[in-house]
This record gives structure tokens, sequence and C-alpha cells, in this order.
């Protein structure tokens, strides 16, 4: 993300990726995962959970 680009909303498991990046899930137990754009946004041990951009690539 640029100085001039607001930050992304979470994104839910099972839709697709804004942008390509390291994406991290929000929760107890975390993961980060590099996704591409346009991939779905998977799930983590099975649950479908929220995942925020930590670094766009």
């Amino acid at each position: 993300m640029t100085s001039d680009t607001k930050p992304l909303s979470p994104v839910k498991s099972g839709q697709k990726c804004p942008v390509s990046g390291i994406w991290k899930n929000l929760g107890t137990f975390t993961t980060t995962i590099a996704i591409s754009e346009k991939t779905a946004m998977p799930e983590y041990c099975g649950v479908k959970v929220l995942w925020m951009l930590l670094y766009q690539s």
C-alpha cells in the first residue's frame, strides 16, 4: 500500500483476494500466507476467518 491509498477492510474466507500480498488471519490462532489477487481467500483449520493485508506485493 502506498501512502495515498486507504487500508483495505478485512476480507472473509471465500471472498476473492483484492490485491496480491501477505495476509494474516484475525483471531486467537493466526498464520500468514501469500495470496494472489482474485484467488479465493482460504479457510484456516477448516474455519472461515477474516484476513488482513500485511504487505502488498
